[in-house]
C-alpha cells in the first residue's frame, strides 16, 4: 500500500506516522525539502502540487491512495477536483471540512442540533474569548477580561481580515473525540485528555480518559450528532471544554488532526490513517473494538540554549526532518530530531503504562533523565497540570 500524503508539518508527522505504523509506504509531497515528516517517508517529492499538474498527478497515480495533511483550502479544493476527475482515492471530505473550518457555521449548527456550546456574546459575559472564525487550534485566540480587553482583541482580528467568534470562556479539562462516518455508521472513538501551555497550545494529549461515564457519554452523543448533522464521510476531531460535568464543544476540524491519533493508537491500537484509507478504498468503516489496554501520554519538548522544556506542538513545526526513536531517554517512542552536537533540538515524547498514573511518572521520569543526561536546566511547564474531571 502507498499512500500518497500531501504536506509534511504537523498533520503530515501524524499521518506519517500512522501510516508507517499500518504497514503503509509513505509518498510525501511538499514544497519544502525539509519539512519535519521527510524523515518519516519512504520517499519525498518537492513539489507545488497545484502549480505543476503533470508532475503532481505522475507521483499520485503510482498510490493507492491520497490523504491531505494541510489546510491550504486552495490546496484543498484543487486535490478534491483534480483527484475526482482522475478516478483516485481520496481520503477527505470537503463539503464538512468547509463547514466546521468556519467557527461562525459551526456554532450555527450546534445550536441547530442543540448540542452543549459555550454561550455567545455578550449572554455571555465576560471574560470572554476572542478568536477568528477561519482558523483552527490556538491560531489567534485571546482572553478578555473586561470590555477594553474585548475590543483591543477584536479590532486586533479584524485588521488582519478574519470574522470574529466572541463566546463564553469556559474554565475546565479539554477532551478531544474524534468521530468516523461512512455515511451510514457514525463511529464515535477513544477520547482524550488535552493540556495546554500558556500560549494556548497543546503540550500534553493522556488517554484513556479518568471521568465519569456519563461525561463521556454526553460528549459522545454530541459527535455523534455533528458527524450527522454534517453528514460526515470521514474523520472529525471534536473538541470540548469541561464545566462542572458537562462538555461544551468549542470547535470541530474535518479532517485527520495531529496528537490525538496517535495517542489514541498507542492506548487501544485504532489507527486512524488505516481507519480512513480502507473507507476510501473498501467505501465502509471496518468493525473496532474500543478498549484501552494501556495508558499513553504524549508530549513535547523543546531544548534551546541549554534549556528543556515542555510546550505545545508548535516546537515541532520548524524541526529538522525528524527520526522515529525507540527507548529515546526512556520514552517508549520518540519523534526527534535530537543529536548530541545539536544545542537546539524537539521531540515529541510518547509514554507507556498500565493506567495513567503510571504513564504520567513516567512521562515525568523520562524529561527528568533528559535534562539530566544532556546537563539541561529544566524549566517549569507554563502552566500546571489541570483538575481532575473526577
Amino acid at each position: 500500500m502507498r499512500l500518497a500524503v500531501v504536506g509534511g508539518r504537523l498533520q503530515g508527522i501524524e499521518a506519517a506516522y500512522l501510516a508507517g505504523e499500518a504497514g503503509y509506504q509513505v509518498v510525501l509531497l511538499d514544497r519544502d525539502p525539509a519539512v519535519p515528516a521527510t524523515g518519516l517517508a519512504a520517499e519525498t517529492h518537492v513539489l507545488d502540487v497545484t502549480a505543476d499538474e503533470c508532475a503532481t498527478r505522475a507521483v499520485l497515480e503510482t498510490c493507492d491512495a491520497v490523504l491531505p495533511a494541510c489546510e491550504n483550502v486552495k490546496t484543498l479544493r484543487w486535490l478534491h477536483d483534480r483527484l475526482g476527475a482522475w478516478d483516485m482515492p481520496f481520503a477527505f471530505h470537503l463539503p464538512s471540512y468547509e463547514l466546521s473550518s468556519s467557527k461562525l457555521r459551526s456554532d450555527r449548527l450546534f445550536a441547530e442540533l442543540g448540542v452543549p456550546r459555550p454561550l455567545p456574546w455578550p449572554e455571555c459575559g465576560l471574560p470572554a474569548v476572542v478568536k477568528p472564525s477561519g482558523s483552527s487550534g490556538s491560531e489567534g485566540v485571546h482572553r478578555a477580561g473586561d470590555h477594553q480587553e474585548l475590543e483591543r482583541a477584536r479590532q486586533t482580528l479584524e485588521a488582519a481580515g478574519h470574522e470574529v467568534v466572541v463566546q463564553e470562556c469556559v474554565d475546565g479539562p479539554s477532551l478531544s473525540l474524534e468521530v468516523m462516518a461512512d455515511g451510514r455508521r457514525v463511529l464515535p472513538l477513544l477520547p482524550a485528555l488535552l493540556e495546554f501551555d500558556a500560549a494556548f497550545d497543546c503540550k500534553r494529549v493522556v488517554a484513556p480518559v479518568e471521568a465519569p461515564a456519563a461525561l463521556l457519554d454526553s460528549l459522545d452523543k454530541a459527535g455523534r450528532l455533528i458527524a450527522e448533522g454534517l453528514a460526515l464521510w470521514g474523520l472529525m476531531d471534536v473538541e470540548a471544554m469541561v464545566r462542572g460535568f458537562e462538555p461544551k464543544v468549542i470547535e470541530i476540524d474535518a479532517r485527520l488532526p495531529s496528537q490525538t491519533p496517535t495517542c489514541v493508537y498507542q492506548a487501544c491500537g485504532v489507527n486512524m490513517v488505516e481507519l480512513l484509507c480502507r473507507l476510501v478504498l473498501e467505501g465502509n468503516l471496518p468493525p473496532v473494538q474500543l478498549v484501552a489496554a494501556r495508558a499513553c501520554v504524549y508530549q513535547h519538548v523543546r531544548v534551546a540554549g541549554g534549556e528543556a522544556q515542555v510546550l505545545g506542538e508548535h516546537v515541532m513545526a520548524d524541526t529538522r526532518p525528524l527520526a522515529l526513536w525507540e527507548g529515546f531517554f526512556g520514552a517508549d517512542v520518540a519523534l526527534t530530531d535530537y543529536a548530541p552536537s545539536r544545542a537546539r533540538w524537539a521531540a515529541t515524547l510518547i509514554t507507556l503504562g498500565r493506567d495513567v498514573p503510571e504513564a504520567r511518572q513516567k512521562a515525568d521520569e523520562v524529561v527528568l533523565r533528559l535534562a539530566r543526561d544532556c546537563a539541561l536546566t529544566l524549566l517549569a511547564e507554563s502552566i500546571p497540570l489541570q483538575e481532575s474531571l473526577r
